[in-house]
């Protein structure tokens, strides 16, 4: 029997009836699909941490800076209070999304989230905004 290249079943043979075929959306073995999940709960426990590293740091900038950096304007209190939402919002981010992912693992259907993703880098990005008039008032 001729064989296919290795591919996202694992190798399959032609004619080969109890291969995997590429239209089978379970993957070719249990371990497959325990690493699989595994990996997810590896990614979940990312956004986790990031989350919670958001509202940590929140938490300090709002304990520890003075709140009058700038008179007039409560700079200090917007950036923790941003922070602490943002990293709220990924902790809740990642749950929904190892629920779902999950599901799809199982049934074989899974879609990465391109759009909630770029939105999520796009929060982190202007927090990393906001933060450089913060160093440059502290300095």
């Amino acid at each position: 029997m001729e064989e296919t290249p290795v591919g996202q079943f694992g190798r399959m043979t032609v004619g080969d009836e109890s291969a995997p075929r590429a239209t089978d959306p379970r993957p070719a073995d249990t371990d497959s699909r325990t690493r699989t999940h595994l990996a997810n709960e590896r990614t979940f426990l990312a956004w986790l941490r990031t989350g919670l590293s958001l509202m940590a740091v929140g938490i300090a900038a709002a304990g520890f800076l003075p709140p009058d950096l700038v008179p007039g304007f409560r700079y200090v209190s917007l950036i923790a209070v941003f922070l602490v939402v943002s990293g709220t919002v990924l902790v809740l981010f990642g749950g929904f999304r190892y629920v779902k992912t999950s599901r799809q693992i199982e049934i074989g259907t899974y879609e990465p989230a391109v759009r909630a993703t770029t939105a999520i880098a796009f929060l982190i990005a202007l927090l990393g905004i906001a933060a450089v008039p913060l160093i440059l008032l502290l300095r």
